[in-house]
């Protein structure tokens, strides 16, 4: 497993029922091994202010806003697309045995899906959380995946390949006629 580029670790058992407020923030060094991988173009900021409070007696609940700026590849021209992230985001963490237990027969492991509910505590193992990489996973989630340059047209892009002078089959068929 890869080491993780942004780590913060929290002693849990520091934080006590007034909660405890963390600001992080990302060197270049971990900006640069982060981009490297996500596959982007760069971060130039990456920053983070994150509440934590006990939640249902044994687990933690976390409320964090986000700021970030990164710059990431056109999905239609390579281009440079610069992008200003802030977000907020929550998420809550319960130790394993807290959990509800494993479904024991077929009808028990029966799933209903339901989109607006939210989502199911994290698991907490340990006494330390990692804000760092829980950062970084936001981040992952709040890039987009699919950046576009201003002015940049896939429509047109596909009709410049049309003549089939940069298209990879025209250098194939050219390979075939040789």
């Amino acid at each position: 497993m890869d080491p993780i580029p942004f780590s913060r670790l929290v002693d849990v058992r520091r934080i006590n029922e007034s909660g405890r407020t963390e600001r992080i923030t990302a060197n270049a060094d971990e900006c640069a091994a982060i981009s490297t991988a996500f596959g982007i173009l760069g971060l130039s900021r990456l920053e983070a202010e994150i509440k934590i409070r006990p939640w249902n007696r044994v687990g933690l609940e976390l409320d964090g806003r986000l700021i970030a700026e990164a710059v990431q590849a056109c999905v239609v021209t390579l281009d440079p697309v610069p992008e200003q992230i802030d977000q907020r985001f929550s998420l809550t963490f319960l130790p394993p045995e807290a959990q509800a237990a494993d479904p024991k027969t077929v009808a028990e492991a029966e799933v209903i899906v339901d989109v607006d509910a939210e989502d199911p505590p994290d698991p907490l193992t340990g006494n330390t959380l990692d804000l760092g990489a829980i950062v970084t996973e936001q981040l992952a989630l709040a890039l987009d995946p699919y950046p576009r340059a201003a002015g940049a047209d896939l429509a047109k892009a596909l009709a410049e390949d049309v003549d089939g002078s940069t298209s990879p089959f025209a250098a194939l068929s050219q390979l075939k006629r040789e």
